[in-house]
């Protein structure tokens, strides 16, 4: 399991029952969720676990992984750290040691653990950046998806009502435009929940990521020399 992967299932709940499960637990999930959330900065709290499906999962995954290759630093640093730990994660399973190991071989390349932090946190702000990216573009295609619809039902409610004091014969007219409504109606539901179901999806991963990399650090000053 990658370390984008590891990160995201750790605050998510897998829709797909029989979907390959993470190291962890579900006890142990809410275990990390519990002992983690007071050590959080006032600017990130920690989400309760969000529902997502293996494609959600699948996505996310691929989003984070292009964000820390776009952001990767030269050098070893926080991003290769956690690719290594991967690799090594069948050949030593436990953290602390296989941790040990990983920065000890990286430190021939000139890593230290001031570097790493410090990547950490550059790696945290990327995402914390792509994070306001995200929240833009989704109030943006909010706009131009509902504003306008909205627009046009206010419209029609005052066509029909106008049409309704004229004359009967237009009849006709105004249940046609009460149906458009309707439909219209449906379409900002529709594009509502699509918006709310990526928002909150994206949220979830996005805190997801930033609580693991403050784990992290956290676990670097704990056991790493």
């Amino acid at each position: 399991m990658s370390f984008f992967r590891k990160a995201i299932s750790y605050f998510v709940i897998l829709d797909d029952e029989q979907a390959p499960q993470s190291p962890a637990t579900a006890d142990d999930k809410k275990a990390v969720a519990t002992s983690t959330a007071p050590s959080q900065p006032a600017s990130v709290a920690v989400a309760a676990p969000q529902p997502m499906s293996q494609a959600d999962l699948s996505k996310f995954e691929k989003h984070f992984q292009d964000l820390f290759e776009q952001a990767n630093l030269p050098g070893p640093d926080y991003y290769e750290f956690w690719k290594t730990m991967d690799t090594l994660e069948a050949h030593i399973p436990d953290e602390a040691a296989r941790m040990h190991a990983v920065f000890a071989s990286l430190q021939i390349q000139g890593l230290s653990k001031q570097t790493l932090v410090e990547t950490a946190g550059q790696y945290r702000q990327a995402i914390l950046q792509d994070k306001a990216n995200f929240e833009s573009a989704v109030q943006k295609k909010s706009q131009a998806e509902i504003a306008g619809r909205q627009a046009s039902i206010q419209q029609m409610e005052k066509e029909r009502e106008e049409k309704r004091l004229l004359i009967e014969k237009l009849q006709q007219e105004i249940e046609a435009s009460a149906g458009k409504i309707s439909a219209l109606q449906q379409e900002i539901a529709a594009e509502q929940g699509k918006i709310e179901s990526a928002q909150q999806g994206y949220l979830a991963a996005c805190t997801a990521m930033v609580s693991k990399i403050e784990q992290d650090v956290e676990r670097f000053q704990q056991i790493i020399g």
